[in-house]
């Protein structure tokens, strides 16, 4: 086999890149699954170690844990190389995932939790910074769609399998809610033997210093604002003095990371990246198509729960086209994009995604399933559009030295414009459920339904009783009140659409902006060039200091793994 060129008298052997690209798609499959297999398996491990009170921190702690995660992961990368950095993520992801099997009680498993979303924010940043490594930017869209289908796969997979598990896997004796965790040891013992001998070594040649000051600032910003979304109207009113605390904590911090970031020898988010137009307008993109993206994904079974009337089980299944054609319009978009651009599909995304929101809107309380379901196909193509296409355009753009950072960045204000949508969305809800519940309901059995033990005078709950159907049954759930409960929730679950559908057409504002630059070539993203006339095979290998950058035979070929050491 042949080695690439060598770099300051040293050889760096190329990997085998696809199967490097399976490694690394399960490992994305992997955190991604876990988060919906433990959705629907929470009632069975509450019912087992109790905590109900705390139900909601399962979820709480790994997102915090991730999020902080995110950024340093990709600078890490930057500086000491994928290998070690995603490989560090699987080790501490796998642990977690055993510690929280291990769970006594709902404290441990929080705790636990915490540590699986340390891993898990690692995994996916770097994964995505590694195909900009081996793929050219020509070749990097159907990739990266393919590595985000693994999301739209765990959406569709992770629901059935989690009850699955949850209801019929007792094996040695062991509680099965514990299976949820221990499957993922296999395959990420999978996922970690496939990279590990496929990964390209990096040889660090620079001693920056880390910048710690700006990692301390930037998580004490990003916790406290998540925490003003994970107690806001539940813990602490909005108008509370720790709401009001969290959020001046929150911009205290933020704007001592922004001081020093800008003094910082080596920043963890470089100021430089936002001399890139695209960087800077697809960070505020990612942000605000990230509500309507995940934050209606969110919503929607609601409604067609609570609304429509279908049981869980049907529900998924009705969902089912939306996740498929979300991740193969992802997987299309990407193979197209060298031919048609990327501003193209991100504008046709948004557009479309906002127009699926305005017709979901208009569905009212008993739509024809056959027309529900095809609007939310519609839905899923104007977001797989989405999905992969501002990483694709910033990474064909960024020095090549800084596509983890920014890839990390990319990922974390996704992951934030979801966070936060999925809470100010809910927010909006309870709002019009407010006014919306006395318009149709009678106020005796406003009262009523008030006054139950489970709702405890919050009006908000009310809408949780269209999804128990024993009490359905009950003889004070006459069809008026039924029927006026699913008018007041469709009402303002409708609301809830057309504000994602506002953020979508923000989206398609912003993305106006954004510079349509052809995608490079491997020639091109490898020697920073065209490539020599009758050359366009040879490739060297990347000098810099972040990159793992392997030569990749002009782009097209597959990759030679490892040479063994001697």
């Amino acid at each position: 086999m042949q080695n690439s060129a060598p770099e300051n008298g040293q050889s760096r052997p190329a990997p085998h890149r696809n199967v490097l690209l399976l490694g690394l798609m399960l490992g994305v499959l992997l955190s991604a699954l876990d988060q919906t297999i433990v959705g629907t398996s929470l009632p069975k491990i509450i019912a087992s170690i109790g905590g109900f009170e705390h139900i909601a921190w399962v979820f709480t702690s790994y997102m915090l844990a991730s999020v902080v995660m995110i950024p340093l992961a990709g600078k890490l990368s930057d500086l000491y190389g994928r290998r070690i950095v995603f490989l560090s993520g699987m080790i501490v992801f796998l642990a977690g995932s055993v510690l929280c099997g291990l769970a006594g009680d709902i404290m441990q498993l929080i705790l636990y939790r915490g540590i699986q979303g340390l891993g898990g924010g690692i995994i996916f940043p770097v994964s995505m910074a590694t195909v900009a490594d081996i793929y050219a930017p020509a070749e990097r869209g159907k990739v990266q769609g393919a590595i985000g289908g693994a999301f739209g796969l765990a959406s569709v997979v992770g629901p059935f399998l989690g009850g699955w598990i949850v209801d019929n896997f007792f094996v040695w004796g062991i509680a099965s809610w514990r299976w949820v965790f221990y499957i993922n040891l296999p395959v990420g013992i999978a996922a970690i033997s496939v990279v590990a001998r496929n990964f390209p070594r990096h040889v660090r040649k620079d001693t920056l210093p880390m910048d710690y000051a700006g990692i301390a600032t930037l998580s004490t910003s990003l916790v406290a604002l998540l925490l003003i979304t994970a107690w806001g109207g539940e813990t602490y009113d909005w108008n509370s003095a720790p709401i009001y605390g969290l959020a001046a904590l929150s911009a205290a911090a933020m704007a001592a990371f922004i001081i020093i970031e800008l003094r910082a020898k080596d920043p963890i988010i470089p100021p430089s990246l936002f001399k890139s137009s695209i960087f800077t307008v697809s960070t505020i993109a990612v942000l605000v198509t990230g509500v309507c993206m995940f934050g209606m994904i969110y919503f929607i079974p609601t409604y067609m729960q609570g609304v429509v009337g279908i049981s869980a089980t049907y529900s998924g299944a009705v969902l089912l086209p939306l996740s498929l054609l979300m991740v193969l319009s992802s997987f299309a978009s990407g193979v197209l994009l060298n031919r048609l651009g990327y501003k193209s599909f991100a504008l046709a995304g948004c557009l479309m995604t906002a127009s699926g929101l305005y017709l979901i809107a208009q569905l009212g309380t008993s739509p024809p399933i056959w027309l529900a379901v095809l609007e939310m196909m519609y839905l899923g193509v104007g977001i797989g559009f989405m999905l992969q296409t501002y990483i694709v355009a910033t990474q064909n753009d960024v020095d090549k030295k800084q596509v983890g950072t920014a890839t990390g960045t990319l990922v974390l204000l996704r992951q934030l414009g979801a966070t936060l949508g999925v809470t100010a969305l809910g927010v909006v809800l309870n709002d019009r459920l407010a006014s919306e519940l006395p318009a149709h309901l009678p106020k005796p059995a406003l009262d009523g339904l008030l006054a139950l033990p489970f709702i405890n005078g919050h009006i908000g709950e009310i809408p949780s009783l269209l999804l128990r159907p024993d009490f359905l049954a009950s003889p004070m759930m006459s069809p008026a009140i039924v029927a006026g409960m699913k008018d007041a929730v469709a009402a303002s679950l409708s609301a809830v659409f057309l504000i994602g559908m506002v953020f979508a057409l923000l989206g398609f504002a912003v993305t106006l902006f954004l510079k349509s630059k052809p995608l490079k070539s491997a020639e091109e993203y490898h020697n920073g060039g065209p490539a020599p006339a009758g050359n366009a095979s040879a490739t060297k290998a990347s000098p810099d200091a972040g990159g793992d950058t392997p030569a990749v035979n002009g782009g097209a070929l597959p990759m030679q793994r490892d040479a063994p050491r001697t």
